[in-house]
């Protein structure tokens, strides 16, 4: 039992260190830009790559009334253009 717990805790850390050594300029620039959005939409504790945009799109979905702030619609649109560009 205790080296199942050991061993959990080690994937958590692997998986988390990999999902920060991922982390683009893009995705920190949307994190920062859509910190307030992000709130609003209850997904505070999320990061882009490890479900924020799924969750504030969500959101969006689920209250018509909810619209992205300028700034973090930019910052989204940076990331999309870049990712599609291959950057």
């Amino acid at each position: 039992m205790k080296g199942l717990i050991i061993l959990s805790v080690l994937v958590g850390f692997v998986s988390f260190s990999q999902a920060k050594e991922n982390t683009s300029p893009d995705a920190e620039a949307v994190d920062s830009a859509c910190t307030a959005d992000a709130a609003t939409a209850g997904c505070g504790s999320e990061k882009v790559g490890t479900g924020l945009l799924k969750c504030m799109h969500a959101y969006k979905k689920a209250h018509k009334d909810f619209k992205f702030s300028d700034g973090c619609k930019s910052a989204m649109q940076k990331m999309r253009a870049d990712k599609k560009a291959g950057k």
